[in-house]
């Protein structure tokens, strides 16, 4: 099904409820609550530049300190495989100590949602990470038992279409940032291309939330995600963007 054929309103109300095969919604959000000072760094737990990998590296997950209630619980990872096919895994934290790592079925080169399955609040971050544990792709924060990233790929085999982004400087106790540039970008991997900027604008308190009208078109294999630079001081930033997808 094409996107022409159909008013925005019909478009996302399918995509929503699922009813055609051929298209689904995506809603990614993101969090990073703090982004450096002059420093450009993605929405997301990791308050930290985010790294992407060129291969599949993302092959565990585990637990930064033992939970003793989260010992077997089982966690949804969402991702793409090295194929950069669409790949939703579950796979439970180790039994007897959730800080020993445990591995993937599939291994990812991209991860872009995790959830906790399971009546457990969560009290210790949990990460998907590279075989060394020394990166990180993926955080559970403590108490959120789901990632917070405003980074996106889109699946092999589909084209998104972007309907919008916002972001908003969360209120703290810190003066806020003397101006702060909020960046979306888009990285098409098929082509070999380095990021593009797709929009931009300056925030330096409250929100925005911007439209595309026409939708922003994104083809398989492109990151898409949402930067924040702090300008003056530091800054607790939450960003995202809706996404309509459609089989190729």
């Amino acid at each position: 099904m094409s996107l022409h054929r159909l008013g925005l309103g019909d478009t996302t109300i399918l995509a929503a409820a699922g009813t055609n095969s051929a298209m689904s919604s995506v809603n990614k959000f993101g969090r990073n609550s703090a982004v450096g000072i002059a420093t450009e760094e993605e929405i997301w737990d990791g308050s930290a530049a985010y790294v992407y990998p060129a291969t599949a590296l993302m092959t565990s997950m585990s637990q930064t300190t033992d939970q003793v209630a989260a010992r077997g619980l089982v966690i949804e990872v969402q991702g793409l495989d090295s194929t950069w096919a669409l790949v939703v895994q579950t796979k439970a934290l180790n039994a007897a100590d959730t800080t020993t790592a445990v591995t993937l079925d599939t291994p990812l080169i991209r991860v872009f949602r995790m959830k906790v399955l399971g009546n457990v609040v969560t009290t210790s971050t949990i990460r998907v990470h590279n075989a060394a544990e020394n990166q990180d792709y993926a955080i559970i924060d403590t108490g959120r038992n789901q990632t917070q990233m405003a980074i996106y790929t889109v699946p092999a085999g589909k084209t998104a279409y972007l309907t919008s982004y916002y972001a908003a400087v969360n209120p703290a106790t810190i003066l806020d940032p003397t101006s702060m540039p909020i960046r979306l970008y888009a990285r098409d991997n098929a082509n070999g291309y380095a990021k593009q900027i797709k929009h931009s604008i300056g925030l330096i308190v409250g929100q925005f939330q911007h439209y595309f009208e026409p939708h922003y078109k994104f083809t398989e294999k492109t990151d898409i995600f949402i930067t924040a630079t702090p300008v003056g001081k530091a800054a607790d930033v939450s960003a995202g963007f809706d996404l309509i997808l459609i089989n190729d």
